[in-house]
């Protein structure tokens, strides 16, 4: 009998440890979530990546012409200059954006020993930032991620600026 009273009572104790290991976890893992944007409300407005942002407004940010606004996949591609060679990406992330960008500045920050490689950008959504070499302008608002690729627009970082400003206006 005193056998299997102690049997039990191991068994209880390490039920009890499972669930209490459990509950940490599920703990740390709403506390990691929250840390990285993940209690913010969904995005219910428009999904239209190119009513975003108007050809007239890119154009007249850009100062040149814009000969056109396609939507392609979840942006928008502005095709500019003068003969429209030129091509300036903007990019949506319309759910868990705001994870989504946690998550890279974290992975980003984590791939350079430490250092902060984005250049934050006050006055633009909820967080914005100029990635690494006016590369992009990366903007939050809500729970939505708007990239605006600069690689290969060639662009300066006061127009991504001035483009992310814009957007976040309609957000």
């Amino acid at each position: 009998m005193i056998v299997l009273a102690v049997f039990v009572f191991l068994s209880l104790l390490a039920a009890g440890s499972c669930f209490y290991v459990a509950y940490r976890i599920k703990k740390r893992a709403h506390e990691f979530s929250a840390k990285m944007g993940g209690n913010v409300a969904p995005y219910t407005g428009s999904q239209d990546p190119c009513a975003k942002l108007t050809a007239s407004e890119a154009a007249a940010i850009l100062g040149e012409p814009v000969q056109s606004a396609e939507a392609s996949g979840q942006g928008c591609q502005y095709h500019f200059g003068a003969d429209g060679s030129r091509i300036l990406s903007i990019d949506y992330t319309w759910q868990g954006g705001a994870i989504t960008l946690g998550l890279t500045r974290a992975a980003m920050k984590n791939a350079v020993a430490g250092m902060e490689t984005f250049e934050t950008v006050k006055g633009i959504g909820d967080e914005a930032y100029v990635m690494p070499g006016g590369s992009g302008l990366l903007m939050r608002r809500g729970d939505v991620l708007v990239h605006i690729d600069d690689r290969v627009s060639g662009i300066s970082v006061e127009q991504l600026e001035s483009l992310g400003k814009a957007i976040a206006g309609r957000l």
